[in-house]
């Protein structure tokens, strides 16, 4: 009887995982009177990019769920998934979250997006897992990260990234940088204003930096730079 119990018990959770859905949702808001965007998500990846010459926020947002059928997908979406895009002041708020409390262990939700905006916009990024990966912007960018890969590219402003752990790759920022990394590798190419680094560990490579170089805490793993015009401090 124990091991019939156990047969059907992993015939029911091989069933449960060969369950998967999938749902897009787009969202769009004018960028009229709009100079900031904040952006609030949870697992998944975030991919953001400057678009010359548009004049909204398009969002592609892609739902995965693993452990339900599709007929079951618009339940799952009322009950534990926030995804919203709206004005708030002179700011955009985009929110893309899914509740993972009630779920067994057996099933998995993460949620993709895909965001174009006009290429003048400061940005705002608290993220909990996934890659994030921003290019072509002309305004300032904060990021504020769990865990996950991070790549940035031509920022025309300032750049600060406070990240838990995963790479960090960082090409053509024209202003200030300042990165606080738990763990992982940083790669830094190009940086027109001042470089401040906090690392717990991982190596660092760092290449053609405007002005100073500040290195602070930097833990184990190895550290190189080089084309450095201002002060290293250390």
């Amino acid at each position: 009887m124990k091991s019939t119990t156990l047969i059907f018990a992993a015939f029911f959770v091989t069933a449960s995982l060969a369950f998967s859905a999938q749902e897009i949702k787009p969202l769009s808001l004018a960028a009229q009177g709009i100079d900031k965007l904040e952006i609030d998500c949870g697992a998944g990846f975030l991919r953001v990019r400057g678009v010359e010459a548009l004049n909204s926020i398009e969002v592609k947002a892609e739902i995965y769920v693993r452990g339900i059928a599709d007929k079951k997908m618009k339940e799952f979406l009322e009950d534990h998934v926030k995804l919203t895009l709206e004005k708030k002041g002179s700011s955009a708020l985009l929110v893309s979250r899914v509740d993972n409390r009630p779920f067994s262990f057996f099933r998995e939700a993460r949620i993709d997006l895909t965001v174009n905006i006009p290429k003048k916009m400061n940005i705002r990024i608290d993220d909990g897992s996934g890659s994030i990966d921003v290019e072509s912007i002309i305004g300032n960018l904060v990021i504020e990260d769990g865990s996950g890969g991070i790549r940035v590219e031509n920022i025309q402003g300032d750049l600060d990234i406070d990240d838990s752990s995963g790479e960090i790759e960082v090409r053509g920022v024209t202003g200030n940088v300042s990165i606080d990394d738990g763990s992982g590798g940083i790669e830094i190419t190009d940086i027109g204003g001042s470089l401040t680094v906090s690392d717990g560990s991982g190596g660092i490579d760092i290449d053609r930096v405007g002005k100073d170089l500040i290195l602070r805490g930097t833990g184990s793993g190895g550290v190189h730079y080089r084309n450095i015009k201002g002060r290293v401090i250390k």
